[in-house]
Formats: C-alpha cells, structure tokens, sequence
C-alpha cells in the first residue's frame, strides 16, 4: 500500500494542496491532519504508523509536515523502517542515478539530516516570533494571553470538576503519567496545576 499523509498546524490553514500533489501521484490512501508538528501528539500521524506493514510506502510532500523536532522526526523514521516499510519526501533527491548504492544511500541520509536541522531551525524561529510578538503587545496592552479552559473559575462544570480532580491527585502524589492515563488531559495541563501548587 501506498499512504499520503499531509498536515499543516492550525485549523485555519489549508490541506487541500497538499492532498491535490498527493492524489496526483495516486497513493492508495491519504491521512490528513491538523495539528502542530512541535511533537508527535497527532492521532493520524499514530494510526497510520500502527497499521504499516512491510513494503508500505508513506509519501509526505516535504520533512517538516512530518514534523519540526529533530528526534521526532528521526524516532518517526527509525519506526518506519522496523516495520520494513519506507517514506519518501518529495522535496528531497532520490539520487536514482548514483549507482553504488552505499554511496545512494550516504547521499540520502546527510540530505535528511540537513532538512531535519532546517525544519527545527524553522520551528526556533517561529517561537522568537511569537516571543518578540507577545513582548509586543505586552507593551501595548493589548496582551490577553490564551483562555484558561480547566481552572476553579472556569464555568464549564465538566472542566471545573477535572480542574480539581487533577489538584487532588497531585497532592496525594500520584505521578504526572498517572494522572495522564486516569484522566486523558495533556501532560501541559497537568504540569500546569502542578506549578501552580508550587507556586
């Protein structure tokens, strides 16, 4: 089989380019996603590894839809390939034409480390910019910072109540993963109310 996977960061950006090139090729299946590649906590991105199988083909329109963290991206890979499947950039070289294929491959492996570098290098840039952003309007007081979603104020009840069941195991000590598994918020959040306890 041959998959697509296409992502792009935010619900308001648009997958339809790269689903077009990818249908273009005739893959068999396309996964799409929305969500930010600053970490491998993408659904699709999971159910498409758990069904590879040997000789599947994963097409990916460039490395950095695959994600933007340098170990991400290679833990990704190194997955791909110990279930004897392959991935394919279709911004990188294949060099088809080298024929010694240790020097092919020697080809192909120095080419993806240096796009996984500029990918993080992208992603470092977009966090300074938000930075510098955020500093910005600070100054200007215009700063709102994001919504409080789980806290004791909130006025979804559901989020309240899990607001405090968090607090609750984390004073009983329970360990974050626990706490994770019990109640299926993100490790953000639950590091979150842990700071605030601290603080």
């Amino acid at each position: 089989m041959i998959y697509g996977y296409a992502r792009v960061s935010s619900k308001d950006q648009n997958l339809a380019r790269q689903i077009q090139t990818l249908s273009e090729l005739g893959v068999d299946r396309i996964f799409k996603e929305k969500a930010s590649g600053a970490n491998l906590s993408r659904p699709v991105l999971k159910q498409l590894l758990a069904i590879l199988e040997p000789d599947d083909e994963i097409k990916v329109i460039s490395l950095d839809r695959l994600g933007r963290d340098v170990n991400d991206v290679t833990n990704v890979i190194i997955e791909v390939r110990s279930k004897g499947a392959h991935i394919d950039f279709l911004d990188m070289p294949s060099y088809e034409e080298v024929d010694d294929e240790n020097t092919r491959n020697l080809l192909s492996s120095i080419t993806m480390e240096l796009q996984k570098y500029l990918a993080a290098e992208e992603r470092k840039k977009i966090l300074e910019r938000q930075r510098q952003g955020i500093v910005l309007a600070k100054q200007r007081g215009v700063y709102q910072g994001r919504p409080i979603l789980y806290g004791p104020d909130v006025s979804n009840l559901d989020r309240r109540k899990q607001y405090f069941e968090i607090k609750r195991l984390l004073k009983i000590g329970t360990p974050l993963r626990k706490i994770q598994q019990m109640t299926g918020r993100s490790m953000t959040l639950i590091q979150r109310i842990k700071n605030e306890l601290t603080n």
